[in-house]
């Protein structure tokens, strides 16, 4: 009688080791699938989640920077541009302040002043990002003003770079008829030359502020990423020899209860 109580014993704790041993092999491997430690606590979720929203963050932080930077190369590619014009403009006010040349050459050289000025024109006006326009032009025949635009360049609300798109320019009508206006001219390029060349420095500057600012967001991910890694990452070397172990001891559980369940069955066949 003594016998046939044990072998049920037998049994029932091989199921529960075999269900224990299921278990962390389930999670070992969910581990190992997943990435995510299977020890993470409602604590170090709570931390994790915070963690993962800063880095969200600032990934668009650092999005609104580039789209920044790029917006500003916009307008320094623009005054390049156009500044191969002025200096055209200049050679000729230069050739044009010569008294030696007709009436008519005179018009062939302000034909050529005016096609410029047409480029130039044509540059700042195709001169956008996003269907903005990265520069606007205040001369005496276009004195409106256009707003600063701000760049959202941290998760940090009060992190922002300032971009003022308004460059004061003189007015962009340049004549040549006579070698006295020629020779005025030719002041009125070297002064919007010297303006073209401050508003590129200025651009410089946001651009450096540009790029400060994703090296910050970039150094924040880094850091961020590495103390989520530490909280939920998967060790898996930890997780591959659990995983080995559970699978070790459900094959074990498996042989022992075919063992005892063998051992019945004998019992059973003696008592009869």
């Amino acid at each position: 009688m003594s016998l046939s109580m044990v072998m049920p014993i037998g049994i029932y704790s091989a199921q529960t080791g075999m269900t224990q041993a299921q278990k962390t092999f389930e999670k070992a491997a969910q581990a190992i699938a997943s990435g995510i430690s299977a020890r993470v606590n409602p604590a170090d979720m709570y931390v994790a989640s915070g963690l993962d929203s800063t880095i969200r963050s600032a990934h668009k932080a650092i999005e609104n920077a580039q789209n920044g930077y790029n917006f500003v190369a916009q307008a320094d590619s623009s005054l390049a541009s156009v500044t191969g014009n002025f200096n055209r403009i200049k050679e000729l006010s230069v050739q044009a302040a010569n008294g030696i040349y007709t009436d008519s050459q005179r018009s062939a050289i302000q034909a050529e002043i005016n096609q410029n000025v047409e480029q130039i024109k044509q540059t700042f006006a195709n001169s956008t990002f996003n269907g903005k326009q990265t520069l606007n032009i205040v001369t005496p025949e276009n004195p409106s003003i256009s707003p600063t635009m701000d760049f959202m360049v941290s998760p940090d609300t009060s992190s922002s770079i300032s971009y003022d798109p308004n460059m004061t320019m003189d007015s962009l009508n340049f004549d040549v008829s006579t070698p006295e206006a020629a020779r005025n001219t030719m002041g009125q390029v070297d002064k919007i030359i010297e303006d073209i060349n401050s508003k590129r420095s200025e651009i410089g500057a946001v651009q450096a502020g540009f790029e400060g600012a994703i090296n910050q967001q970039t150094n924040n991910i880094l850091s961020s990423s590495a103390a989520l890694s530490s909280i939920q990452d998967t060790d898996y070397v930890s997780a591959i020899a659990e995983l080995k172990q559970s699978q070790f001891s459900m094959e074990l559980m498996a042989k022992v209860m075919k063992t005892v369940m063998n051992s019945e069955r004998y019992v059973l066949d003696l008592l009869q």
